[in-house]
């Protein structure tokens, strides 16, 4: 069994190697191949409604709206905190025939990296709630707000945990993918939830398994919102998902926010 180390010095580090230690696994647990004719469309809406032709991918993982994104015809820069998804990312652009620049950072760094102004900032997948303090989420969006021009739009995705912290289910979700289950399950803590994913695999008549787990801050719409409004971002707008359907606390499955940089 292998555990994602919890004696690594900072948070950076240990969701680095969170996602180091999933990236063998990642793509057939998020079902890479098989999103991009579901969101394909919602993100041409976006990009032609916003005029986006270039957009950082924040939190980009092995690189699905990365590449969405180029494939669109943006230029895209992709950031992560995990070297093996940043090796990921490119593996794929290369086989894809895409043009990517990928970098390797934390959400916090990225004015230091970057030194452009971009049209628009995409984090999705729930990656905004690895950042664990309310302090560092105010930095994290100031963070993200340097790097956008004026007008340029913050796109957000993460998870409802308005609905979530309600409910307090232990099981998120089971998958199965080539002979291998995926069980992603939550333990949840004062001010913090343990994430973590075990992995089955059944070979001859034993069962190996694998465990890794990261700690995740659940962020309700109401702090999210009056966070954006002292950092910089305005007409702020909240949806239950990626086709923009009306956010509904008690049910929507997540939390998507769409923010304007001010002047």
């Amino acid at each position: 069994m292998n555990r994602t180390n919890d004696t690594d010095n900072t948070v950076e580090q240990r969701v680095a190697a969170f996602y180091d230690a999933l990236a063998p696994d990642y793509d057939a647990m998020t079902g890479f191949q098989k999103r991009f004719v579901h969101e394909r469309p919602f993100f041409r809406l976006l990009v032609d409604r916003y005029g986006i032709k270039e957009a950082i991918d924040a939190g980009s993982g092995s690189g699905f709206h990365s590449l969405l994104l180029a494939n669109l015809g943006v230029q895209v820069t992709a950031i992560d905190v995990s070297p093996e998804m940043i090796r990921l990312l490119e593996g794929h652009a290369k086989e894809m025939g895409l043009t990517v620049r990928a970098i390797e950072s934390s959400f916090l760094s990225l004015p230091s990296v970057v030194h452009e102004k971009y049209d628009a900032l995409f984090c999705m997948g729930n990656s905004l709630a690895h950042v664990l303090t309310r302090s560092e989420l105010s930095d994290t969006l100031r963070s993200f707000a340097r790097v956008l021009k004026p007008g340029g739009i913050l796109f957000l995705q993460n998870l409802n945990y308005d609905r979530i912290l309600a409910h307090r289910e232990s099981i998120q979700s089971v998958k199965e993918s080539n002979g291998v289950t995926y069980v992603r399950y939550y333990e949840y803590k004062a001010e913090t939830i343990r994430f973590n994913i075990l992995k089955l695999k059944k070979e001859n008549t034993d069962i190996r398994h694998e465990l890794n787990t990261v700690d995740l801050r659940p962020i309700v719409e109401h702090e999210l919102l009056e966070l954006l409004t002292g950092t910089g971002f305005g007409d702020v707008r909240t949806f239950g998902g990626i086709a923009m359907e009306e956010f509904q606390p008690q049910t929507s499955k997540d939390l998507v926010v769409l923010a304007t940089r001010g002047a």
